[in-house]
């Protein structure tokens, strides 16, 4: 993934379709939302058991809605590195892409 933006606390990354949202939450925590095709994609995942997948790999991982009431995940930051590599293999793996039913990110949202 390559590093798209950066504000403050907060980075975009890209590849391809998919993007990451990336926020330090200031105590040790880091909040990631993921969008493909700029749909969220985070409620896919957790049908698909990625919250298992990471605790196999001992990754702390949280449903969080603290950005603009979206699903996202709450991890350590140290596992920050870690986690997303995985969201890559993961959706690579199984091939996901996000129902239309789910929440749709505008540009303007997701670099806000």
């Amino acid at each position: 993934m390559f590093e798209e933006r950066q504000q403050q606390h907060t980075k975009w990354f890209i590849d391809g379709n998919l993007k990451l949202r990336q926020q330090d939450l200031g105590d040790g925590r880091i909040g990631i939302w993921v969008s493909i095709l700029n749909l969220n994609a985070s409620f896919t995942m957790i049908i698909y058991d990625f919250i298992d997948w990471c605790l196999e790999m001992d990754i702390n991982l949280e449903v969080d809605t603290s950005w603009n009431k979206h699903r996202g995940f709450v991890i350590e930051s140290k596992d920050l590195v870690l986690l997303s590599s995985e969201i890559k293999r993961f959706i690579d793996i199984y091939n996901l892409t996000p129902s239309e039913d789910e929440d749709k990110f505008s540009d303007d949202e997701w670099y806000s």
